[in-house]
């Protein structure tokens, strides 16, 4: 008798499995072939639920992974250089404006073209070719930046004074030694026309940056800069030997 109700109970079971679903898959098991022994009917069942077991584990594991993934992103440290690549700008002042190098207003790949410039020499009048091309930094577009260099005048107003010229790292550069690459010249406008100063005089730009390619018959230019504004250079080692002379 006991015999008699155990087989029934065991073709139960195998029907309950064949039932089932995967969780992964959504997909009902294959059931246990018809006809076949408890033994057999057992084994199967038995499979099945090694199988779920397996594929829990593996949910499990791969829903851990990517726990771990989300706080490993949310732990990043916020970006503060909104695109520019790490140490392009200095501090900005109480103004707002960060000083800028040169080398940074280019690609990596062009800044390696610097090595095979030709030399600044500031001999004769003959002005050699421009090198470079005109490829810069997208994030430095509208960022207030403060350059140190020269300028070459351009154009002058109705009084004489200069309002257009091109903001340079070395002097005479576009006169009798090479222009700088396009991407390390700033054609610059000024509401107000300024004293043309001389070509060794050194200053610092102030102003909005701007990529805006400019072309004449000195050179061309990558970057501009609108109603921006002339201060003289000065650092703490010019201005301290200039005191220890005077």
């Amino acid at each position: 008798m006991t015999r008699r109700l155990f087989l029934p109970g065991l073709a139960a079971l195998g029907l309950l499995v064949a039932g089932c679903h995967h969780p992964a898959t959504g997909t009902a098991d294959a059931p246990a072939p018809a006809g076949t022994s408890a033994s057999a009917v057992l084994a199967h069942a038995e499979a099945e639920a090694a199988a779920g077991r397996a594929r829990r584990a593996k949910a499990m594991a791969a829903g851990m992974l990517a726990a771990r993934g989300l706080a490993a992103e949310e732990a990043k440290p916020a970006s503060t250089d909104d695109g520019l690549p790490p140490g392009t700008l200095g501090d900005a002042d109480e103004n707002g404006y960060a000083e800028l190098e040169w080398t940074r207003m280019m690609p990596k790949e062009d800044a390696k073209l610097l090595e095979q410039a030709p030399p600044v020499v500031h001999i004769g009048t003959q002005r050699g070719k421009q090198f470079g091309t005109l490829h810069t930094i997208a994030a430095l577009d509208g960022r207030k930046v403060r350059l140190p260099g020269y300028v070459v005048p351009l154009g002058s107003d109705d009084a004489g004074h200069m309002n257009e010229f091109f903001f340079v790292p070395f002097y005479g550069a576009c006169i009798h030694v090479p222009p700088p690459p396009p991407n390390m010249m700033v054609h610059v406008t000024l509401a107000r026309g300024v004293e043309a100063p001389q070509l060794w005089d050194a200053f610092w730009l102030e102003g909005v940056l701007r990529i805006e390619t400019t072309r004449n018959s000195m050179a061309e230019s990558a970057y501009a800069m609108h109603d921006g504004t002339l201060q003289p250079y000065s650092d703490d080692n010019t201005q301290n030997l200039r005191n220890a002379f005077e």
